[in-house]
């Protein structure tokens, strides 16, 4: 990636996040540990509702990671839900970079 498009990248969003989508980057840590010791049913579920919460903000990297995550989980593919998992994560991280909440 080019210099001047990473730091496009990098710039906060023009329009304010719905309060829900910033509570989500919030508490994203404690939502990917539940993740992570919850059944797969749980985890569809919460995948699907976090999949809602960052298209409703236009958050599209974190919406199809969370996407990912559901239709693995729907089509029981155990050992593919590791790589989505951390798909995830990695697009909550950018974006709680993004919106500064990565600094506590």
């Amino acid at each position: 990636m080019r210099e001047k498009e990473r730091h496009l990248t990098n710039s906060p969003p023009l329009a304010p996040a719905p309060r829900g989508f910033i509570e989500l980057l919030r508490d994203a840590d404690a939502l990917l540990e539940l993740m992570g010791r919850e059944p797969l049913d749980v985890v569809g579920n919460l995948a699907m509702h976090v999949t809602t919460c960052a298209n409703d903000a236009g958050a599209h990297d974190i919406a199809n990671a969370a996407n990912a995550v559901s239709r693995i989980v729907s089509a029981h593919e155990g050992a593919a839900l590791a790589g989505a998992m951390q798909r995830l994560v990695s697009a909550i991280s950018r974006a709680q970079h993004t919106y500064h909440l990565d600094a506590a």
